[in-house]
């Protein structure tokens, strides 16, 4: 992502640097204000929850987006350069860079430096923006791809319970239906008893019937055999 920002410095064929711009021209107003004193990288101290080196990896690339729109001649960029160099940022520090940038351009005006100033301040707040963009954009990217996920897992979560409770449904109705078939088979034997008992009966008197009248009739040929003779 980083060097996508770097485009932002970077000037086209057909882009004009603020050397080149009509008078009048002015650059955007930013909330930066160009006399605050420049700080070093390693006097930036990252929010406590950020890792130093992600900050200094950021701050890495805004300086080298700045080498890359370096405006031809001498301009509040080297003048920048020059101050940041001698670390103490007192008013003679500030005295002898300006007069070290007249040896250079002696056309050069504060108000010309202010000019650049406000330039350089606008890319730096343009490629934020484009930071920022890109930065929500992905979070909201990720968002929504964690939102689809979650509800993907959620809708299988909910499916499986669903289908547990109608299971649990399905062992309900078996396990009533067990009772409802063992307490038949309990009292089975008891509603047939009877007819079984009738039945047994009936045989019993059959062998009964069935030895009289045997008893019966071999007593007659008994007696036949015995009483007639020819």
């Amino acid at each position: 992502m980083l060097k996508n920002w770097k485009s932002l410095f970077v000037k086209t064929d057909g882009e004009s640097s603020a050397k080149e711009e009509p008078p009048g021209f002015s650059f955007p107003v930013t909330e930066t204000n160009v006399t605050e004193q420049p700080k070093n990288k390693s006097d930036t101290l990252p929010p406590a929850n950020v890792p130093k080196t992600v900050v200094d990896e950021v701050i890495e690339t805004y300086e080298s987006g700045l080498d890359s729109i370096n405006m031809p001649g001498y301009d509040f960029y080297e003048f920048y350069k020059a101050v940041s160099a001698g670390g103490a940022h007192s008013p003679q520090a500030y005295q002898m860079a300006f007069e070290m940038a007249k040896a250079f351009d002696k056309s050069l005006t504060t108000r010309k430096l202010l000019q650049d100033a406000e330039f350089y301040i606008s890319k730096i707040n343009e490629v934020h923006g484009q930071y920022v963009s890109q930065g929500q954009q992905k979070l909201q990217s990720l968002a929504d791809q964690r939102n689809a996920e979650q509800r993907s897992l959620q809708q299988e979560a909910d499916n499986a319970a669903q289908r547990i409770n109608q299971l649990k449904a399905e062992l309900q109705q078996l396990e009533s239906l067990i009772r409802e078939k063992q307490n038949v088979l309990a009292t089975i034997q008891q509603q047939s008893q009877p007819q079984e008992n009738a039945i047994r009966e009936k045989l019993q008197a059959n062998d009964l019937a069935k030895k009289a009248s045997i008893d019966k009739l071999a007593a007659i040929k008994n007696g036949i055999q015995q009483f007639i003779k020819e």
